[in-house]
């Protein structure tokens, strides 16, 4: 099949080492950060999402070079092949559970610790700038002026400050933060979240690398 299809599916393979062998142990590494005993947890699962995003970009690789190969081998190995055709779906499934489960609730885990490591950060603190209560990006600082507050759809006009002395500006104020052991229970939902994800990933390469190596139903 020549040089050129050798040197395409040695590529594909080393891409697929470096890209899904690199994010095989991202449970592992979500279940320990969160059990240090001495911090720190947040410093580890933000250098552990850094190497994970250059490790997708070696996942897209090894498909570019799969396609390549492919093509390379002058239809000794062909498209229509049942187990290329199904390890190119188990790759799609693969990519569509790390994006559309495992990223959304690594996120949400991360920010659940986050707030666990710093209790006074509020949920949304810096990112409204509704409350007035904190630093936000047009300068405001703690404890400065509140901001016009905005009417309530449906809410007469009795209900704002301009018609009604002393009434209550429900809009403007801070959300009340969760206890201690809501936030906990939140960090462990996520956490089984994320590891049930990654799970599911590990069996999919599992699967694709079983479509790679016995090829069933011939090329």
């Amino acid at each position: 099949m020549g040089t050129g299809f050798e040197i395409l599916v040695s590529l594909h393979v080393l891409c697929a080492i470096g890209g899904f062998g690199a994010v095989a142990y991202n449970g592992l590494y979500t279940s320990l950060a969160a059990r240090r005993p001495d911090g720190g947890t947040s410093a580890v699962l933000e250098v552990n999402r850094l190497v994970s995003g250059l490790a997708e970009m070696l996942m897209y690789a090894a498909l570019l070079f799969g396609v390549g190969a492919v093509a390379a081998s002058h239809s000794t190995i062909k498209f229509s092949s049942p187990w290329i055709s199904a390890a190119f779906g188990v790759y799609l499934v693969a990519i569509g559970v790390l994006h559309g489960w495992i990223r959304p609730n690594q996120a949400r885990h991360l920010e659940v610790v986050k707030r666990l490591e710093d209790p006074a950060r509020s949920p949304s603190c810096g990112d409204c700038g509704d409350c007035g209560m904190c630093e936000t990006p047009g300068g405001q600082q703690a404890g400065g002026p509140r901001p016009a507050s905005r009417p309530v759809a449906g809410a007469p006009a009795s209900a704002s400050p301009e018609g009604s002395e002393g009434a209550v500006d429900v809009a403007a104020e801070p959300p009340a933060p969760k206890s201690n052991a809501q936030e906990v229970a939140d960090l462990r939902r996520y956490e089984r979240f994320v590891n049930a994800g990654w799970a599911g990933f590990n069996l999919l390469v599992v699967a694709a690398v079983y479509l790679m190596v016995f090829q069933p139903g011939g090329r």
